[in-house]
């Protein structure tokens, strides 16, 4: 049963569903109310969930590992590739909510992803400032391939500027999957600060230094993103014509799994291989400022 949570200071304000373990809001207090740094989309009012355990897309849903091929579920309507995952479509439990945190667990019993693993997620205030920790331990009896991110929706908010230190990006199929990397065009220069507006992307920026900075120049505020050394690889999504836009640090490449079977090395592909009772642990961090 989906369950909503909050956490609240005299600073912000942070609201948790378990349905997907999904962040719903993510609010600054201010003399005129409320400022969003992040914005709630979709069905489920996702303004950030957990990509667990892969980001992203597997290439119809197949891909081969240890010699053994698996058959995803196609899990996103009449798309062709699985993606991003099974966390965020799942129902996590409770098992901490105190005042400036709450903390969920997921327990997956290996038919969806065909392996068993066990992800604990916890969101948790200090101030203004939001920490989003995941972990993942592996419950299988065999060794499990795994990716990890997050996947956080912001809001315009008229004009937005994200910079980040990054020199090239993967050009894509018209289904998002990776063809080759490249050197950021200059339209794409997000290194000295890009314009949201005129992104129209839905691509990877390999390798990524774990900072980014989003402006709102109108709203006369800023939020700083920091991600663990793992999530090197930053996923910008900036449709045309929506207000909001999203950049999703991760730890692999787009069909990572595959690109490893034919032979890609680990560094270049980014997959993680978890032995048995194994955990991994990620975490995204924001830093919001605002002029009151």
């Amino acid at each position: 049963m989906n369950q909503s949570l909050t956490i609240d200071n005299e600073q912000a304000t942070v609201g948790v569903i378990t349905k997907g373990g999904c962040i719903t809001s993510y609010r600054l207090k201010t003399n005129d109310g409320f400022f969003d740094v992040l914005k709630s989309f979709g069905q489920r009012n996702k303004a950030s969930f957990p990509l667990i355990p892969y980001s992203n897309r597997i290439k119809n849903g197949c891909f081969v590992f240890e010699g053994k091929k698996y058959q995803l579920p196609l899990n996103f309507g009449d798309h062709p590739h699985s993606i991003h995952g099974v966390g965020w479509q799942e129902e996590w439990s409770v098992k901490n909510h105190e005042e400036d945190s709450i903390t969920l667990e997921l327990t997956h019993d290996g038919t969806v992803w065909p392996f068993p693993f066990k992800a604990t997620q916890t969101v948790k205030l200090s101030g203004a400032d939001l920490y989003n920790e995941i972990q993942l331990t592996n419950l299988s009896t065999t060794s499990m391939p795994a990716g990890l991110g997050m996947h956080p929706y912001f809001p315009r908010h008229g004009t937005a500027i994200l910079t980040a230190d990054v020199g090239e990006v993967w050009k894509t199929d018209d289904t998002c999957l990776p063809l080759e990397k490249i050197s950021c065009p200059p339209n794409w220069n997000l290194t000295s600060g890009a314009m949201v507006d005129e992104l129209h992307c839905d691509n990877q920026f390999d390798p990524w230094t774990g900072t980014a900075l989003i402006n709102w120049p109108d709203k006369s505020a800023s939020v700083t993103l920091t991600s663990s050394e793992d999530l090197n690889r930053l996923v910008v999504y900036a449709p045309r014509d929506e207000e909001f836009f999203c950049i999703e640090p991760t730890s692999h490449i787009t069909d990572a799994f595959n690109f490893a079977f034919q032979g890609r090395p680990q560094q270049e592909t980014g997959i993680r291989i978890l032995e048995p009772e194994e955990t991994w642990t990620v975490w995204m961090e924001l830093l919001p400022k605002h002029h009151l």
